[in-house]
């Protein structure tokens, strides 16, 4: 999925913003009126309230036509596209923006505390003669920066479900080094993710992941995963599983510790496979040569199918039924052309008991 972009900036005149205010007013009540918004919510709400404002948008998107009569473009007909020109000369998606923005900056503002500070202030009077005295002035406690940070990569209806974990999860320098990949985080829990990396965690993903940064970050645990490997096993595991790569990043560390052993040929051989596969089943394959691990991963896959994730995801595998696979093959003398007969031979024999403990094992668990 392409990540969002944020319109083009724009400078709203004091007429044209007077003129967008009166309109959502309208909007609003006509939303009011069709029972499609709450009717306690006034404008103050939309621009102060998350909740509130996330609640009208998805009533506009979900029923447009009702604004059909107040939301046109420039010929007066009307507007259903986010980038369309509306009449009063800007974009609805950047009506949207600013109504996000502003009821962000208000939202997080409402927990920054104003106290009063004393300070020792020395002025100079006439030429030789100071005076010194403590003043009193208002102080902002808060991480006001981080807001003027955050608030240039809020544009969207989506977003204002994850302010809290915005606030709560990234710092400034977390923001500086997503900057508008930020748009990437879909989720409070992605959020989270992301924030719990260090920043220096984010530095090193994208010089690894280079122009997949933006793809890398929508799964933000294949992020974590990847900073494991350098440049070129990253590029390496990108091209051997496709789009499985990122479950593979996804993985937890203790697994890479498995792959790792494994040279490039035969990390190969197990392409998709890695994204799925217990460290325990892998363990078990290992035992066997380049050529036999063909044999093997393709009689699995030509055997059980869509079923295989379940099967070698499940450690138990490994010593139930997996364990007499290898023992077999490891005794076989064939040529590869033979040994792959006899072996998806042997998978589609042992198919019942497969399919046996796989129903047991899942429901056990």
């Amino acid at each position: 999925m392409a990540v969002a972009t944020l319109p083009p900036p724009i400078d709203i005149k004091a007429e044209t913003k007077k003129v967008l205010i009166d309109g959502i007013k309208k909007v609003l009540d006509l939303y009011k009126a069709k029972g499609l918004v709450d009717k306690s919510i006034g404008y103050g709400d939309l621009i102060g309230e998350p909740k509130a404002l996330h609640a009208f948008i998805q009533a506009y998107r979900s029923h447009p036509e009702v604004a059909d009569s107040i939301v046109m473009s420039p010929e007066k007909k009307p507007v259903r596209e986010d980038g369309a020109m509306l009449l009063c000369g800007v974009t609805l998606e950047q009506v949207q923006q600013l109504l996000v923005k502003t009821c962000a900056r208000k939202y997080y503002e409402r927990d920054l505390v104003t106290e009063t500070v004393e300070e020792t202030v020395t002025t100079r009077r006439f030429l030789f003669f100071t005076k010194t005295e403590v003043v009193e002035r208002k102080a902002t406690s808060g991480d006001e920066r981080k807001i003027r940070e955050l608030l240039k990569y809020l544009a969207f209806d989506w977003q204002l479900p994850l302010l809290d974990a915005y606030r709560e999860h990234l710092s400034l320098i977390h923001l500086m080094e997503l900057d508008q990949d930020i748009l990437a985080l879909h989720t409070p829990e992605a959020v989270a993710i992301i924030g719990n990396c260090e920043p220096s965690v984010l530095k090193k993903a994208k010089e690894i992941s280079g122009r997949d940064f933006s793809s890398l970050i929508e799964q933000p645990q294949a992020l974590v995963g990847a900073v494991n490997w350098n440049r070129d096993m990253y590029m390496f595991f990108r091209n051997a599983l496709g789009p499985k790569s990122w479950d593979f990043f996804s993985r937890e560390k203790s697994f890479f510790n498995t792959v790792a052993a494994l040279d490039k040929p035969t990390a190969r051989v197990y392409g998709d496979v890695l994204a799925y596969i217990a460290s325990e089943n892998l363990q078990e394959m290992q035992r066997l040569n380049i050529d036999k691990a063909d044999v093997l991963v393709q009689s699995l896959k030509a055997t059980y199918s869509d079923m295989l994730p379940l099967i070698l995801g499940q450690p138990s595998f490994a010593k139930e039924l997996l364990r007499k696979l290898v023992d077999s093959l490891l005794h076989m003398s064939q040529e590869k052309d033979q040994l792959l007969v006899s072996t998806q031979l042997t998978c589609k024999a042992m198919m019942p008991q497969v399919k046996d403990w796989l129903m047991k094992t899942r429901a056990a668990s």
